[in-house]
């Protein structure tokens, strides 16, 4: 799943529900910025914030950043990859959260 691309452009339609879709868009509004810092590096984290934050195409990006617009298409990817990955663990931990939360409130009524 691509988590960038839905947190930007998509609404949350891979959510069961409103709540659902609430707290993942929190917790990847917490998280991004940290992975953004901690794991890209610095062309990754300005490719990917003048195209998601900016709304810049690659052209427009290998302009700004004096750099072809292959090499943009390339530190894009790459950075993708790595944030849908950290997400997707992220993610996947907070459902596991969200369960348990659920299942001891079901247990405790």
């Amino acid at each position: 799943m691509d988590f960038i691309e839905n947190f930007y452009y998509a609404e949350d339609d891979y959510c069961s529900d409103i709540d659902e879709q609430k707290i993942n868009r929190n917790a990847i509004s917490t998280v991004l910025p940290l992975i953004m810092k901690n794991d890209l590096t610095e062309r990754q984290r300005s490719c990917l914030t003048l195209k998601y934050v900016k709304n810049l195409n690659q052209s427009e990006i290998a302009g700004k950043l004096n750099l072809s617009q292959p090499t943009v298409c390339r530190h894009i990817s790459t950075a993708k990859d790595i944030v849908n990955n950290r997400l997707a663990y992220c993610l996947a931990a907070l459902r596991k959260a969200n369960k348990m939360w659920i299942d001891y409130e079901n247990s405790t009524h």
